[in-house]
């Protein structure tokens, strides 16, 4: 589903504001520690889009533990992700 959602920012840079008023949102519900995670993300939305692209995309553990909490919920339309699910279940 990352890998989709790469390729539909770099399609449209301007989605890449979705991610960041998520993590603004979810740092406003936080205790005032926010936990690793909301961490992680504002510290690799900072990098330049390549290297969040990368992030995003590859199959380390640490990226696979990141997209658990993905900022990202919002950038695909529901048929979108419709259309994922499918295929996985094809």
């Amino acid at each position: 589903m990352h890998v989709r959602i790469v390729q539909k920012i770099d399609r449209d840079p301007g989605l890449l504001a979705i991610a960041h008023r998520n993590l603004a949102r979810w740092g406003k519900q936080r205790d005032p520690e926010p936990p690793t995670w909301l961490k992680e993300w504002q510290h690799i939305l900072r990098q330049p889009w390549p290297r969040v692209a990368a992030v995003m995309s590859e199959q380390s553990e640490t990226a696979c533990r990141l997209r658990q909490s993905s900022p990202f919920a919002g950038v695909l339309t529901t048929e979108e992700r419709r259309k994922i699910y499918e295929a996985f279940r094809t």
